[in-house]
């Protein structure tokens, strides 16, 4: 099983409301179709989801956000997912998409409706979620992000492999001099510097690293890399605290 964050801001372009960047998609989900394993995507908000959630001043402490404001965020994330699917279809790939709500519980995993994912993902569909605004408890609504849904996943599914993509070539070690730390783990953790990436309401790459080192605890190394290059491998790993090779 492989999990696979493609990151709102290689999706779409962030700077640029309610615009898809389809040479992304397609590009990723080109890749995707060489691999010969069981697959799960996750795609964040971009410029659909984020750009609203700024609007109506949301955020991923439960609240008693504004209805409107709450259907509108829904409905782009929807639409943004639609955009992802059709471009899977066109692909000749075989999408199901799945809304967080079937899985989880606010923001708590359903570990039953998890593992359904996973025998769905086995007999050959690709369930491809996203980030969302959920129903917490008594009227409140909450950001779920795409990154926090990634650590729902993995803790419940235990993939073999785990991808964060993203618009830069990983996690820095001195962003001046574009120096990326190719290897990260508990102990060096306090000395990242993270890309700041505007109207973000999830968190960014610091929100990215801070799931993939609760996954890496788990055991399972984790890869962010950048999905724009497309050259040779260049990324970070986050390694999983039992170091698996």
């Amino acid at each position: 099983m492989t999990l696979i964050k493609l990151g709102g801001s290689v999706v779409t372009f962030k700077e640029k409301p309610l615009a898809a960047n389809f040479e992304a998609i397609n590009n990723i989900l080109r890749a995707l179709t060489h691999l010969k394993m069981p697959i799960i995507v996750v795609h964040g908000g971009g410029s659909f989801g984020h750009y609203w959630s700024v609007k109506y001043n949301m955020h991923t402490k439960p609240a008693s956000y504004d209805l409107h404001g709450i259907s509108v965020v829904h409905e782009s994330m929807i639409a943004l997912n639609q955009i992802i699917v059709n471009c899977m279809v066109k692909l000749g790939m075989n999408p199901y998409a799945t809304m967080p709500s079937i899985f989880t519980l606010g923001h708590k995993p359903i570990a039953k409706k998890i593992k359904e994912l996973q025998t769905i993902a086995e007999s050959g569909l690709i369930p491809t979620t996203f980030g969302d605004v959920v129903h917490i408890e008594n009227r409140k609504y909450s950001i779920l992000s795409g990154d926090a849904i990634m650590s729902i996943l993995a803790k419940v599914l235990r993939p073999s492999k785990v991808v964060f993509t993203f618009n830069v070539d990983g996690i820095y070690k001195d962003m001046k001099k574009g120096e990326i730390i190719k290897e990260v783990n508990n102990n060096n953790k306090k000395s990242l510097e993270f890309p700041k990436v505007v109207a973000d309401v999830t968190g960014g790459m610091q929100r990215k690293v801070t799931e993939a080192l609760k996954i890496s605890g788990t055991g399972i190394d984790v890869l962010i890399i950048s999905a724009i290059t497309g050259s040779s491998f260049e990324g970070t790993i986050v390694k999983g605290r039992r170091n698996r090779q």
